[in-house]
């Protein structure tokens, strides 16, 4: 008898730069543990740590300029997403007072595939005013979830850490390498790199 199939995550992501700039991307992870579907608390870090993985792959995919100033290339990646596993039961207060449509995944479930879609904003710096627009978008996310953000803003979490640039190589990360004609990997079609030495290292 054949394996029965494994439940899949499909992840849509889109990394916005300027001027409508979008990167569309779809990532397919394997849930090796089944018992997990239908738990967010431990399907939602297994998902993240293999996002994590493939996120350096999908940056280093195409040059883009910076989503708010157009001005310089992106470096950094702020990603907007919403989860609607806190609300209260269906039509009891939540935020403000408004009535609650009741806990739901912002994640679609059918035929053994998960489906979630994800914002990223191609950002040049995030402690800066581009960043700041950016946490508008989450803030903005927040509400419309009825999860606003609390506390403090988080301006304190970002530093003046240079980050690579968006389209630079993977391997090396080098600024000058999005100026280079650089060779896909064969594999993920997604990375790139400067040449075989680099794709070694990365």
């Amino acid at each position: 008898m054949a394996e029965k199939e494994k439940p899949v995550v499909t992840i849509e992501a889109f990394i916005y730069g300027y001027d409508d700039t979008r990167m569309e991307y779809d990532i397919a992870i394997p849930i090796d543990d089944p018992f997990m579907i239908g738990k967010p608390d431990k399907l939602t870090p297994y998902t993240q740590i293999r996002l994590a993985k493939v996120m350096r792959d999908m940056k280093s995919g195409y040059r883009i300029k910076c989503e708010f100033c157009g001005k310089e290339d992106a470096r950094e990646n702020y990603m907007t997403t919403a989860s609607h596993l806190h609300l209260p039961a269906k039509g009891e207060p939540g935020w403000m007072g408004r009535p609650s449509p009741g806990p739901r995944l912002t994640a679609y479930y059918q035929d053994r595939h998960f489906l979630i879609i994800l914002k990223i904003h191609g950002v040049c710096r995030m402690n800066g005013p581009c960043g700041k627009q950016a946490r508008g978008h989450g803030d903005l996310l927040g509400m419309m979830t009825m999860a606003p953000r609390e506390g403090p803003p988080d301006e304190e979490n970002y530093d003046d850490t240079v980050y690579p640039k968006n389209g630079s190589c993977a391997g090396c990360n080098a600024d000058a390498s999005v100026e280079k004609t650089l060779q896909r990997c064969g594999s993920c079609k997604t990375a790139q790199y400067c040449g075989s030495d680099c794709q070694k290292v990365g």
